[in-house]
């Protein structure tokens, strides 16, 4: 990196040679009145150093214009080709976004994106252009507020759903159990010694019912359901109406239906166990 200004070029004082610098994480300007500050890739003979001030480059990486507010950098990027968006999500609560996805841009297509992952909760999600240059423009914010019914159980990977908000009869309740570490050491004198260890996950079981769509069969669905939720073998999202949020692995699927069944009486009921691996903040970053 080269420090260039109108009377000074290099780190120290203004008669000093220009000096090149890699991997420049931190940066401080002060005892100065500052009008403009670029940052750009390029240090040959191409830079311009005259009094003119010039729009985004395809080398530039920041322009902090000192305007009063806290905005820095990539606000702007006019001028720059956007090749794709950044979809992001925060609680209305937080600060931090999570990134969801970056969908390529293509000119006079509606782009449209659905969320699965989601709390029950108030969100706000994000729309960042990205340029050429992978520099980030300035964010459209949209508030939303999350509402849904029973536990589901999403694949983030896929968009691959799986409700267990059915029941025949009445509807079931959930027993979540939290396992800990912990260990007991019979000693000589009169009481034990109690250790915990940092485990400390949740397990519990859920069931729902599937119920066939015309020229179906119970049967078929059922596979279906092992073919995107079991037999992979991956971590799955499980959201509760409540508000909670697990990572979890999936097992020992069960399953139960009518001894005889017919057209308008095909149901199966399946069970599944689920053991809390993971963060949701691991899960959604894709750490895990």
């Amino acid at each position: 990196m080269a420090i260039m200004g109108y009377d000074f070029y290099g780190t120290h004082f203004f008669r000093s040679p220009g000096s090149a610098v890699k991997d420049i994480f931190y940066g401080e300007l002060k005892n100065g009145v500052y009008d403009e500050l670029e940052i750009r890739e390029a240090t040959d003979s191409t830079v311009s150093t005259t009094k003119e001030k010039e729009d985004w480059q395809i080398d530039t990486r920041a322009i902090f214009k000192f305007m009063g507010d806290l905005e820095g950098g990539n606000i702007n990027n006019n001028g720059l080709k956007i090749v794709s968006f950044m979809i992001k999500r925060r609680k209305a609560n937080e600060l931090n976004s999570y990134t969801l996805a970056t969908v390529p841009f293509q000119n006079n297509v509606k782009i449209e994106y659905t969320d699965y992952t989601q709390p029950n909760t108030d969100l706000i999600y994000s729309i960042v252009p990205l340029a050429e240059n992978m520099l980030d423009g300035k964010a459209v914010e949209v508030q939303a507020k999350s509402d849904f019914v029973g536990w589901w159980v999403v694949d983030k990977d896929t968009n691959n759903v799986l409700g267990f908000d059915q029941a025949i009869d009445k509807i079931g309740e959930v027993e979540t159990q939290l396992n800990q570490g912990r260990t007991v050491i019979e000693t000589l004198s009169k009481y034990p010694s109690v250790f915990y260890s940092e485990k400390n996950y949740e397990s519990f079981s859920l069931s729902t019912v599937l119920i066939p769509e015309d020229f179906s069969r119970s049967g078929l669905d059922y596979e279906e359901v092992l073919n995107n939720f079991i037999y992979n073998h991956k971590p799955f999202l499980v959201k509760s109406d409540d508000g909670r949020v697990f990572v979890c692995d999936i097992s020992n699927p069960r399953a139960t239906s009518p001894q005889n069944t017919w057209g308008d009486y095909d149901y199966k009921t399946i069970i599944f166990d689920f053991m809390e691996i993971g963060n949701y903040e691991d899960y959604v970053k894709g750490v895990i």
